[in-house]
């Protein structure tokens, strides 16, 4: 090991150090980009989408409270969804491998929650001020 840092001449380490930290810029970006745009709007709503159609929307930011609901489909698949407060997340389903069920609460702008064996996802989704939730939906057979 002694013989690697006497390799080591002092702008090896000052590139290395500079190059780990130029590797987390990204990040910073990104993470500043999501800052100005979740205090640019303010409200969240949650999609909940199903083959890849819009079964019902859920304005996050207003609600208050604990509502559950469950999004079946033709085929017996069945999803319980839970919305508490700001979070929401699916409680149950009878998929086979229930990843979905042990994924935490999601409140944020961009977080998903899927579904793959019920092609079903969550997203939540920043919206501006003058678009409107459309009209709430549930697909059952």
């Amino acid at each position: 090991m002694r013989d690697f840092f006497r390799m080591m001449k002092k702008w090896d380490l000052i590139m290395i150090i500079l190059l780990i930290l130029f590797s987390f810029l990204p990040f910073s970006i990104f993470s500043y980009q999501q800052a100005n745009k979740m205090e640019a709007s303010s409200r969240y709503i949650a999609v909940i989408t199903v083959n890849k159609e819009i079964v019902k929307e859920i304005e996050l930011s207003s609600h208050t409270g604990t509502q559950i609901f469950e999004i079946a489909d033709h085929d017996s698949d069945v999803n319980v969804i839970e919305v508490k407060n700001d979070h929401i997340r699916i409680k149950s389903a009878n998929c086979s491998d229930q990843i979905c069920v042990r994924t935490r609460a999601i409140s944020k702008p961009g977080q998903t929650i899927v579904c793959l064996p019920h092609k079903l996802v969550i997203e939540i989704k920043a919206i501006d001020p003058q678009h409107e939730p459309s009209e709430e939906m549930i697909i059952s057979s």
